[in-house]
């Protein structure tokens, strides 16, 4: 039987005379018998055939909603691991819930890139998920911790831009490959994670943690050790160790915020609220954006993609530069309603069909949501560090 006979005999027409991608008929041989049901599968032209996601787990029709099931796993894991490691790593210390992070990464992402089943799949992302941004968050605040005053910003800015632009160099490279198969190209897209690695041997724990917990004796070999590899003089760091126990021991409690201070706790929550919802806000108007883009794609140009990569480069740079100057929170004054104001462009040029307005405010929004994420970040950990 021919493919056109084929057709013909199993697949219904829809309302727009289409052949029906989700519906066949359930007795094709009978002419008679007009009743349909769901298909579970696709046939694919073999010319065009690549293997993707879709088609290796037959996520069609009725099935199309466990892709969606997978992105909520894989948003979830960050979601719910990060509610339980802040205090985990508050209580044991960072080196030891990032180390874990780091082994469970690397399973994680071996797993999902030789799942053989969906349920696989989906578990490998969710641990993958979880353990990047506990990676991730707690090496921020090592670095945050370990650096001085005056410099922690920018150090942290420098960090947290460069990954960025990394991953966009690396992503524009996958693009490249994206007609391949995709489990090689998952493995490729993910394997950076082999650098985590590094952290076994690179990262040490916090002599500031150590210090709040009333470790001092561990605080000390960390800040001895410090000194002589940074080439800072160790008679100098003796002196600030003998001055920090004598405080300690004076003190008798944290050299933190003081427990009895409820307005000033109460300060603190409320900071912590303000950031939470500047963040969800900035990260809806994100993806908001994103999926507007998506529906104008076909009307953009080559020039997009390479000139919204560059504005992303160009606002890091400028993001550095402004962080010796103009203290974190009140360039997140001036930047989130600049986000708001664009936001308000995007919507109302898509809304009255200005494809060309709304592709020229993409090319402002993306750096400036970029940039409002790590002020917010970096004001969240000034606040509670």
């Amino acid at each position: 039987m021919s493919a056109g006979s084929w057709r013909n005999a199993s697949i219904p027409l829809e309302a727009d005379v289409r052949w029906s991608r989700c519906n066949v008929y359930k007795n094709p041989g009978d002419p008679n018998d007009t009743r349909i049901v769901s298909c579970d599968k696709w046939d694919y032209d073999p010319e065009q055939d690549r293997c993707t996601i879709t088609s290796y787990w037959e996520l069609v029709s009725l099935r199309q909603r466990l892709r969606a099931l997978a992105e909520t796993f894989y948003f979830g894991g960050s979601l719910i691991c990060m509610s339980a490691v802040g205090l985990v790593a508050d209580r044991v210390g960072r080196m030891p819930v990032l180390l874990s992070a780091v082994a469970v990464l690397q399973i994680a992402t071996v797993g999902g890139c030789c799942a053989a089943s969906y349920q696989a799949y989906v578990l490998s992302r969710f641990l993958n998920s979880g353990c990047v941004a506990t990676v991730a968050v707690l090496s921020c605040t090592l670095l945050f911790e370990e650096s001085k005053h005056e410099n922690r910003n920018r150090h942290l800015c420098a960090a947290i831009t460069a990954g960025m632009l990394m991953v966009e160099v690396w992503l524009a490279v996958a693009q490249l490959l994206r007609q391949i198969n995709w489990i090689v190209m998952q493995i490729f897209i993910l394997s950076p994670t082999l650098l985590t690695l590094y952290a076994v041997s690179a990262v040490h724990e916090s002599a500031r943690w150590c210090v709040s917990v009333n470790h001092i004796d561990r605080a000390e070999v960390l800040m001895i050790a410090a000194a002589t590899e940074n080439h800072f003089p160790v008679c100098s760091t003796a002196c600030m160790l003998e001055r920090l126990t004598t405080e300690v021991l004076r003190t008798e409690r944290r050299i933190t915020i003081p427990s009895g201070n409820a307005a000033e706790a109460k300060a603190v929550q409320r900071r912590a609220l303000v950031m939470l919802g500047l963040s969800f806000s900035t990260t809806f108007t994100q993806y908001s954006m994103l999926a507007v883009q998506a529906l104008v794609a076909s009307e953009t140009t080559a020039w997009f993609q390479w000139t919204s990569s560059e504005a992303n480069h160009a606002s890091f740079i400028l993001l550095y530069v402004l962080f010796t100057k103009i203290s974190p929170p009140r360039l997140l004054a001036a930047t989130v309603p600049a986000v708001g104001g664009i936001a308000c462009v995007v919507s109302l040029s898509f809304a009255f069909g200005y494809a060309y307005l709304t592709t020229l405010s993409f090319l402002l929004a993306n750096p400036l949501t970029y940039v409002v994420k790590v002020l917010i970040f970096t004001n969240v950990l000034e606040m509670v560090l």
